[in-house]
């Protein structure tokens, strides 16, 4: 395999476990440092029944992760690029690493940003690759770009930029339009630096 990663329930069971005994620590570490302030008592009455029932939630997940035979797994061959996630179905697919067209990063504005690595094939379709795991991005592409060098990836595989819609554009042009021609007027002044390169030969 050029790349090959697996989570395991099991090991996603030690951090739930490991955040669970550090509860009680922070809930003496609250009472330590607040115990004499006005009104710590009822406080701290709260935040103890708020810890105990996030202790019972993260307990019943260390069970069910402990018992769970289920994983997360990507890899990569020459011939096929494989992911699967035990919850996440977007995030499951098997394609040729041959027919990827380019892999994308992209990041959404909005009432909420999110992110999404988009990998494009050659027949059309999209899939989404998983970022709940920390596998290496830039491994992960250089096995995919090993088999397939035609393939376009990110300029950093560790960054997100906006593309602007052609729709987003109109609106900034229309709600800052002097702002917006002064940025291209920058823009088109840039020289290029072939052209300058070209230019200093001449006169030498």
């Amino acid at each position: 395999m050029l790349f090959h990663y697996v989570k395991k329930r099991k090991r996603q069971a030690i951090n739930i476990a490991i955040n669970i005994l550090m509860l009680p620590l922070l809930l003496y570490i609250f009472h330590y440092v607040l115990k004499d302030e006005p009104n710590f008592e009822p406080i701290y009455a709260v935040i103890e029944k708020v810890i105990f029932i996030i202790m019972i939630f993260l307990s019943g997940m260390f069970i069910w992760f402990l018992k769970s035979k289920e994983q997360f797994e990507i890899y990569v061959t020459n011939n096929e690029f494989y992911s699967y996630h035990p919850v996440f179905k977007e995030w499951c697919f098997s394609v040729n690493p041959k027919d990827i067209l380019e892999i994308e990063h992209q990041l959404s504005v909005g009432a909420g940003s999110m992110t999404h690595i988009n990998v494009h094939l050659s027949d059309g379709q999209k899939r989404q690759i998983c970022q709940n795991y920390s596998f290496s991005r830039q491994d992960l592409y250089s096995a995919l770009q090993r088999v397939n060098q035609n393939i376009k990836l990110p300029d950093d595989a560790n960054v997100f930029k906006h593309k602007l819609s052609r729709a987003e554009d109109e609106y900034i042009s229309s709600r800052f339009p002097i702002t917006t021609k002064i940025i291209k007027s920058v823009f088109k002044m840039r020289p290029n630096k072939t052209d300058s390169s070209d230019d200093s030969n001449r006169r030498g």
